[in-house]
């Protein structure tokens, strides 16, 4: 039995939003994971029904990862898109369960909050067919005005730097496009992981031997986070992924957090001086990134002390 041929256990098509299945099957298969989004999900649905790729040559899936919530009345999905439901908590486990449906011999992979650009999929498939195996596209931030708050600055610095994560093997889901056939190599995502599931996934396909290239052209835009509130929630869910690799050597673990957690973090200043900020954002983003750092090393204490549980993704 080939892998995608095995019984899916954990899906369910929705009645109300599935559509006739289309007679052809599509080149590429577009998988979207949501959770309790539903108004940042219809500018997605939007900005994909809006692809310049023939729409009969990619189909769409969003995966409903809340069981008890159900989309508004004025949800309305395009011809070539169909809603599914997981209830095993975790994006990894709604973008598993797509995949074992899904048709295409490509994957592309984004995410609720997401806005793809109109030639998204057609360069992609593009940039496969000049011979790419895994594509770790461009995440361009966008901001609700002109004026950044600190923490939009401090976005703008970090965020979604997928030139770097491809340099390591890696890729976001918030925008990877990838020939279905490597999930067949590697294997599913780790649904196990609440967060850097994306990660460990492509480390495997590194080890693997599949290789991944940072695609500039191929372009999703992101909402920048614009508190200290939102960048927190994704601190404890990033660090809540790293639970159980941070548990296998606890005592060891335990006293590095003390000993380097709370150290001013240099590399962060270097990095800086690269950015094209004014001199008093950089001052003041650099005493944000150690706040950060602090809090993170207080949660990952946390953690390994079992005061805290991982949050979901």
């Amino acid at each position: 039995m080939s892998f995608y041929d095995k019984e899916i256990e954990s899906w369910q098509v929705s009645d109300d939003l599935n559509v006739n299945c289309q007679t052809r099957i599509p080149r590429v298969s577009v998988i979207v994971p949501t959770y309790y989004d539903w108004e940042r999900l219809k500018k997605c649905v939007v900005a994909l029904e809006k692809q310049t790729l023939s729409q009969d040559d990619y189909e769409v899936i969003i995966v409903n990862n809340a069981s008890d919530d159900c989309p508004p009345p004025d949800f309305l999905l395009p011809k070539n898109f169909i809603m599914i439901t997981e209830a095993k908590p975790g994006s990894y486990s709604a973008r598993n369960a797509a995949l074992k449906i899904s048709r295409g011999e490509i994957v592309a992979f984004t995410d609720s909050d997401c806005i793809p650009d109109s030639h998204w999929l057609e360069t992609a498939t593009s940039r496969l067919d000049k011979g790419a195996e895994r594509i770790a596209g461009h995440v361009d931030l966008f901001f609700k005005s002109d004026k950044l708050t600190l923490v939009e600055i401090y976005e703008k610095a970090f965020g979604f730097d997928q030139q770097r994560y491809a340099q390591r093997g890696g890729a976001v889901t918030a925008n990877m496009v990838t020939w279905r056939k490597n999930f067949e190599i590697v294997g599913f995502f780790n649904d196990s992981l609440m967060s850097g599931g994306d990660n460990e996934w492509g480390v495997r396909a590194y080890e693997k031997g599949i290789p991944v290239e940072y695609a500039q052209e191929v372009i999703v835009n992101h909402p920048a986070r614009s508190d200290v509130k939102t960048i927190l929630k994704k601190r404890r869910r990033v660090l809540g992924g790293e639970a159980d690799k941070m548990n296998k050597n606890k005592k060891k673990n335990f006293f590095l957090i003390l000993i380097k957690g709370y150290f001013p973090p240099r590399k962060a200043m270097k990095f800086f001086l690269k950015k094209e900020l004014t001199l008093s954002q950089k001052v003041s983003v650099y005493f944000l990134c150690y706040y950060f750092k602090s809090y993170s090393a207080t949660y990952r204490l946390a953690l390994l002390l079992g005061l805290a549980k991982p949050e979901r993704s």
